[in-house]
């Protein structure tokens, strides 16, 4: 008797194995394909039963979650938190402070009136909060201060991409006429060194050396490589107990998918690292700014800018090249209508053969279908990058 039984125990878990275990797995592939299509497939309209696939599907590790809807050519590499370097330590700190220092003194500018800190204030996202900023003798630059956050991440500075690192780019807002205004950075440099107090702070640095631009764009680089800080979204992807509302969760899901943002905006920094035409140069308008052309020469490079982190978002407005848009409500505006629209207004700006170029927008761009309650959940979720 106790081996019939045994045996029927056998069978049991025999017919389990055959044709009940298989059922079982058929029912995760199918979950797991059905989580896979929320990027694609969620609702317009949710109800509590679509956040609640929201809230499992987002509750795995960043590397499982469902797959992002982005073009082809796309290289997407998926959201994450971003690793942020270790505060500096030993001579390494005494150099970001020298940097912090020379970042805030005004007397880097040949007026004695502005500092770096004018344009990038810590209280205000480290931009400034204007459209664009204004510089030596009150006169207002083209371009929006660009957010200092993840500057040591950045492969590439400016809205034109211009200076390859940080060093090469604390020159640029020197010598700039509309911002700091010195003829040459000898004249930055004789300051400093009629300055005991710089010329003692330097020598503990940099050794008994004379003071020397190289190492002025080294420290503030050091300052700035210091500035980063983690964000609700970097806890959330890492795992840590941050909870997310269900309206951040679409958002989230709205960002990585049917909202397109994650075609330029991915992996930890969340941006390409490239430069697109979003149709802003206002072509032969008073706000005319043909980007990265005015760098090159280049007429494929028309109205080529620097795709920005959107780190820090919330605190970083106004928004675009040229701070055009005041909130991010109105960026998911101007991308819901397709990004912006270059027409000519008579025959000689038709005739411009810059035109075609400044016409030819991201293929990336397209006109979305999103609705109200789509748009807020898209804001409450960049509001926690």
């Amino acid at each position: 008797m106790p081996f019939f039984r045994l045996f029927v125990l056998l069978w049991g878990l025999c017919i389990a194995v055959v044709f009940v275990m298989p059922a079982l797995l058929l029912r995760e592939d199918w979950q797991r394909t059905s989580d896979n299509g929320l990027a694609a497939t969620f609702p317009a309209q949710p109800v509590e039963d679509d956040f609640e696939a929201l809230r499992r599907a987002y509750s795995r590790p960043a590397s499982d979650w469902p797959s992002a809807l982005v073009e082809p050519e796309v290289a997407f590499v998926e959201l994450g938190p971003l690793k942020i370097r270790p505060r500096p330590e030993g001579a390494e700190l005494q150099k970001a402070r020298l940097g912090r220092r020379l970042f805030e003194d005004p007397q880097l500018s040949v007026s004695g009136h502005f500092s770096c800190q004018s344009c990038h204030n810590r209280q205000l996202g480290w931009g400034d909060g204007l459209r664009v900023s204004v510089g030596h003798a009150r006169k207002a630059g083209r371009r929006n201060a660009p957010p200092l956050f993840g500057a040591a991440y950045r492969n590439a500075f400016f809205w034109d991409g211009r200076a390859a690192s940080l060093e090469e780019q604390a020159a640029g807002p020197l010598l700039n006429p509309v911002e700091m205004a010195n003829e040459d950075l000898a004249e930055v440099v004789e300051r400093l060194r009629a300055r005991p107090d710089y010329v003692r702070a330097f020598s503990e640095v940099y050794d008994d050396t004379p003071i020397v631009f190289s190492q002025v764009a080294d420290a503030l680089a050091a300052f700035q490589r210091t500035l980063e800080r983690p964000t609700r979204f970097d806890r959330f992807a890492a795992g840590l107990p941050t909870r997310f509302s269900d309206e951040e969760l679409w958002g989230l899901n709205l960002f990585r998918g049917k909202a397109g943002c994650a075609n330029c905006h991915f992996g930890p920094m969340l941006t390409d690292e490239k430069m697109h035409n979003l149709g802003l140069t206002f072509f032969r308008r008073r706000l005319q700014d043909l980007g990265r052309y005015e760098e090159t020469g280049d007429p494929q490079d028309v109205g080529l800018f620097r795709t920005p982190s959107l780190r820090h978002v919330r605190l970083t407005a106004p928004y675009m090249h040229n701070g055009v848009l005041p909130r991010l409500v109105n960026v998911i505006a101007f991308y819901v209508q397709g990004g912006g629209r270059i027409r000519p207004r008579n025959e000689a700006e038709a005739a411009d053969p810059l035109l075609p170029h400044a016409m030819r927008t991201s293929p990336l761009l397209d006109e979305l279908d999103l609705e109200r309650a789509e748009i807020e959940a898209l804001v409450a979720f960049l509001e926690t990058l």
